[in-house]
């Protein structure tokens, strides 16, 4: 009777062990298919940033960046708070926030290369003593923006508020995901092999998907899907006395294209047109973007400029 039971426990043992060598497998497998993919289809500069992209699971809001958000002389956004005292501020500065997904980041690029960045020159060449901090974040729409500002930024007293955010989610995030929600994004989130898995079934839907590496594996649609989370956005700011202004977020294509319109955006917006100021340069679209909603260093600067004299019109500075 031992014998028989040891025998069946050996089984078992041998069973789970397989299984486990299995699931590892496939999940290394994964891995070098998304890593394929990533090299294949997107620009070597963009696949390196998007491989070497580090996120955790946030409860609320969905992902962020492992280190936390970048922030000014070197501090961080931890857990909604400046961390290292960056909060700290000369008499007279002027802090703004600029908010979005890889395209407010800047993928593929420099840091002092995205449009924030060329922004806050710009100002700063007129003599003005200003910040404009970049917190875009690989994938984010208008919802983790709505709450990224409500729940981190507000509390430090923006000056204003930029938002670059495509016209594809419709509805906010849940104010409390529930544990079980979040115990599941937390074990599956890192998994390239659940990534995969969605790919397919995004696939067979006949979705058209983006790089599975990042977050989202669906890249945005370029059809416009009412006006997300704009308008609650734009109350937020409205409440809080804060000026916003919108990017109307220029996507690469012929002629280059917006995905937030200022027709679609809240009544009364103020709208950066970076769309037209990139068509205005006369040059290709492969000129002015790496692929799809990625700006080159050429596009940046365009789209920074004009960014830069919307707020000077919209702060009358």
């Amino acid at each position: 009777m031992r014998v028989m039971v040891r025998a069946r426990l050996r089984r078992v043992l041998f069973a789970f062990i397989a299984s486990v060598g299995a699931l590892l497998l496939l999940e290394g497998a994964a891995r070098l298919a998304i890593l394929a993919r990533l090299n294949l289809f997107l620009p070597p500069d963009v696949a390196a940033w998007v491989t070497s992209n580090q996120v955790v699971f946030d409860p609320d809001l969905g992902w962020r960046p492992a280190n936390g958000f970048p922030v000014v002389e070197g501090g961080f956004f931890k857990g909604g708070a400046f961390d290292a005292g960056s909060a700290a501020r000369r008499p007279g500065e002027l802090r703004g926030f600029a908010f979005g997904d890889s395209q407010t980041h800047g993928a593929g690029l420099a840091e002092a290369d995205a449009w924030p960045s060329v922004a806050e020159r710009d100002l700063r060449a007129e003599g003005l003593d200003i910040e404009v901090i970049n917190l875009g974040s690989s994938g984010y729409r208008s919802a983790q923006v709505l709450r990224l500002i409500e729940s981190w930024v507000l509390p430090n007293n923006p000056d204003f508020l930029i938002v670059d955010c495509q016209l594809n989610d419709s509805e906010a995030l849940p104010r409390d995901y529930g544990r079980s929600w979040a115990l599941e994004r937390e074990v599956l989130f890192q998994s390239r092999l659940y990534r995969l898995i969605w790919l397919g079934v995004a696939t067979a839907r006949g979705q058209n998907t983006g790089p599975v590496g990042t977050v989202s594996i669906e890249q945005p649609r370029t059809e416009l899907q009412g006006s997300g989370n704009h308008e609650a956005i734009a109350e937020l700011a409205r409440t809080a006395g804060i000026p916003l202004i919108f990017v109307d977020y220029p996507f690469s294509g012929y002629p280059i294209k917006s995905l937030a319109p200022a027709d679609h955006l809240p009544r009364g917006a103020t709208v950066v047109p970076a769309t037209a100021a990139l068509r205005a340069t006369g040059k290709q679209t492969t000129q002015l973007f790496l692929e799809n909603n990625h700006l080159s260093v050429a596009g940046s600067e365009v789209v920074g400029k004009v960014v830069a004299e919307t707020v000077r019109t919209k702060l009358g500075i």
